[in-house]
């Protein structure tokens, strides 16, 4: 959900602000009706720029291309036959 707020209201609230925000929220600041800044958890900050990092991967991009295909093909291992496979122990 994104809310909006004039820049003079949130220069005047900033240090209350980040306690309103929730986890995938963003405020809109605006200046003379123009959207200027973003201001959001740094949570949510950082799991943008890592979706962004992944979608600019190219490498990154087709094996999750892939991946998706294996799903919806029916390509796909149960987690207890994996961890057999791999003699994996947890």
């Amino acid at each position: 959900m994104i809310r909006q707020i004039q820049i003079s209201e949130a220069r005047r609230r900033l240090n209350e602000l980040h306690k309103e925000i929730g986890p995938d929220e963003t405020i809109s600041i605006t200046s003379r009706g123009k959207q200027v800044l973003a201001l959001m958890s740094w949570d949510f900050y950082v799991s943008l720029n890592e979706t962004m990092a992944i979608l600019n991967d190219p490498v990154l991009m087709k094996s999750l291309k892939k991946a998706v295909n294996d799903i919806k093909s029916g390509r796909v291992t149960d987690w207890d036959t994996a961890k057999k496979e791999l003699a994996i122990d947890l």
